[in-house]
């Protein structure tokens, strides 16, 4: 279902699309020459958390970025209902309406997979600022991501973590049903291989479709057997979902697990929903992420002061995610007076050192983000940046 977004911020046309079934799209749409832009986000299921601070983030890029365009910005948001085939759905509801260069989304890299043959066939250009597995943008030139890749944030995460917690003996946990998951896993397993001090004790796996849920029972077997490794694993690297962290590490410290988990991509908003669950079963947690809500970059706690302002709530890195990538797609509809898909492709090609919350950002030729990424663990619920080991 398209959703229309209803002026939440004054000056900036938000526009409130519903269509019914039969409904043709484009009619909807006010007579204005407002330049639209397609957001593809969960605002149900499993991911709808996610999906809802990932809005906000473009909301707020928006309000603050988009002023100076030639053109106002309309977004016509579609719920993908945290699946893939709800992404495909969103997509082709989205390519009905008229003059649309260019879609923000989809959340996870599951489905950004399943939209590939989408935007290859329309053309049209998509840019992710959530998905990370490996090798997604290479397959179509109209795919930008903005979010860092596994292989930009695991060997300098293994490497930092490994320094920090002098880990032998550990055991690899991933959800064996997403695309980003599977990924990771493979990445982590062939970093530690390198490592010849560093054992794989247990390589354990489970599958969680994205949209499905995830109960403890399905876990239970997988969590007993890393945790009656002998010697004992001291560390467990952990690839997933954000509904599978919020399962897992609560699971384990119900177990009376000590070895930290090291997850790829575990978010501040995922902290607080396991520690609500079970306090202190995300103490200790690593993550290899790409941004901090204390980072010291001048435009990242700008970006804080002011979401916290506009929202009454810090921001997550879902949030900001979204402000990263709409603001780098803001800075490429000021480099093209001509907002078809095609110009809106090249100007995001020649994004290169562009000042973001991130720090400086670059795609590469691929479309992937080039920045630099953060190693964190968790200490009395926040996360406390570790020094990168190069």
């Amino acid at each position: 279902m398209i959703r229309h977004l209803e002026s939440l911020f004054s000056g900036f046309i938000l526009c409130i699309l519903t269509l019914l079934t039969g409904c043709d799209a484009a009619e909807t749409l006010p007579e204005n020459t407002a330049l639209l832009i397609g957001v593809a986000m969960p605002q149900t299921g499993t991911l709808s958390t996610a999906g809802q601070s990932v809005s906000n983030g473009i909301h707020l890029a928006i309000r603050e970025h988009a002023g100076a365009l030639e053109r106002k910005l309309t977004l016509a948001l579609v719920d993908t209902r945290s699946t893939a085939s709800g992404a495909q759905h969103a997509y082709r509801q989205l390519l009905e309406l008229d003059d649309l260069p260019v879609i923000i989304g989809p959340l996870s890299s599951t489905a950004t997979e399943a939209i590939l043959p989408i935007i290859q066939e329309s053309g049209i250009t998509s840019v992710g600022p959530t998905s990370s597995k490996t090798g997604l943008s290479a397959r179509s030139v109209h795919l930008f991501r903005s979010s860092l890749t596994g292989n930009r944030t695991i060997p300098v995460g293994i490497r930092t973590a490994k320094q920090n917690l002098q880990f032998t003996n550990v055991a690899t946990l991933h959800n064996s049903g997403d695309a980003f998951s599977v990924s990771s896993n493979t990445l982590i397993t062939q970093e530690l291989e390198a490592y010849a001090e560093v054992t794989i004790a247990v390589a354990a796996s489970f599958s969680r479709p994205p949209g499905t849920s995830l109960s403890e029972a399905d876990i239970a077997a997988q969590l007993d057997d890393i945790l009656a490794s002998e010697p004992p694993v001291d560390a467990i690297f952990l690839s997933g979902l954000p509904e599978d962290q919020i399962t897992i590490l609560p699971a384990a410290h119900r177990r009376k697990n000590a070895a930290p988990f090291i997850v790829n991509l575990l978010s501040s908003a995922e902290v607080e929903t396991i520690e609500e669950l079970e306090p202190g079963a995300a103490e200790g947690a690593v993550t290899f992420s790409i941004w901090l809500s204390s980072s010291p970059e001048p435009l990242s706690r700008a970006f804080v002061e002011s979401y916290t302002q506009n929202f009454g709530m810090s921001p997550d890195d879902w949030a900001a995610r979204g402000y990263a990538a709409t603001s780098i797609l803001i800075e490429a509809l000021h480099q093209t007076s001509a907002y078809d898909a095609d110009s809106v492709q090249e100007a995001l090609t020649g994004i290169n050192d562009f000042p973001t919350i991130y720090g400086a950002f670059s795609f590469n030729k691929d479309g992937d983000a080039v920045y630099n990424p953060v190693v964190a663990v968790v200490q009395d619920r926040s996360f406390v940046a570790w020094s990168i080991v190069d």
